[in-house]
Parts: structure tokens; sequence; C-alpha cells
């Protein structure tokens, strides 16, 4: 993009507050409903381990774009409660594998039910359109992330 006017700044100022407040009626519309303080980060590990099975904690970073070590964090205090099992591989006992507990599947089917709740508040009165719009905007600001941050490696 060329060099933004000043009209354009202001309008990117608006639309980056305007984002951040919808960021955080999210994040505190999850905690109305979070009775472990699990962040958004602990639900995602455990849909992602409901939907694809057991994985290793590096895998398991790459999803969730973090690093191992926070991976190994919030695997610690999802293991903790129970939600979460680590067991050591039978050919090489350095590797740990994370996957799913029953107790887990409960609270993915709780967390896809929050999240069915909070989306239709999210989206109420958009239509097809708007949301198909909505949609391609941040499909395109996530292309144009990435390509920054390609080009800054």
């Amino acid at each position: 993009m060329k060099e933004p006017n000043a009209d354009q700044l202001e309008l990117m100022k608006r639309l980056d507050e305007s984002f951040r407040q919808v960021r955080r009626l999210i994040i505190a519309e999850w905690n109305t409903y979070n009775v472990h303080g699990l962040g958004m980060t602990h639900g995602r590990m455990l849909i992602i381990l409901a939907q694809s099975g057991g994985q290793k904690a590096t895998a398991l970073a790459e999803q969730l774009l973090i690093t191992s070590g926070g991976v190994t964090g919030i695997a610690d205090r999802l293991i903790e409660l129970g939600y979460v099992q680590r067991t050591r591989g039978e050919a090489d006992r350095r590797v740990a594998m994370l996957d799913i507990t029953q107790e887990g599947m409960k609270i993915v089917e709780l967390i896809e039910s929050v999240r069915s709740k909070m989306m239709l508040k999210l989206f109420g009165g958009m239509t097809t359109d708007h949301m198909e719009q909505a949609l391609a905007l941040f499909e395109q600001m996530s292309k144009n992330m990435e390509a920054a941050n390609v080009t800054n490696s």
C-alpha cells in the first residue's frame, strides 16, 4: 500500500480501535462462561486435540502460533484439570504426546456451545453479504500481515 493520506490514517486508527473493542467484548463474553480461568488458547488446544487426536507439543505450537514452551504451560494446566493427558512414545520415550480425555471432550462441547452463542451475538443482524465482506476483509488483512512477516524475515 502506498503511503496513506490523513483521512486514510484516521480511518485506520478508527478501524484498529473498533477491532480492539470487538476483541475485548469477545474476551469478556468468553470469561462469563469460563469456570476454570482458561484462556482462549486453552480452548483452542482442546478443540485441536478433539478434532485431530493426540499430537506432539511442536505440532500444537505450530497450529496455535505459540512456542513449544507455551504449549507446555497450557498443557500443564489442562492436565491438572484432567482435560488432557501426556503420554510418552513407545519407541522413543523422549517424545511426549498430548491427547484429550473424556472430561476434556465435555469441555469442548461447552466451548462449542459458548462459541455458537457468541457468534449469534456477534453476527446478529448481519446479512450473508455483510459476513462475506467481513470474511474477505479479514482474509486480506491476514495475507497482508503474512506477506509483511515474510518480507521482514
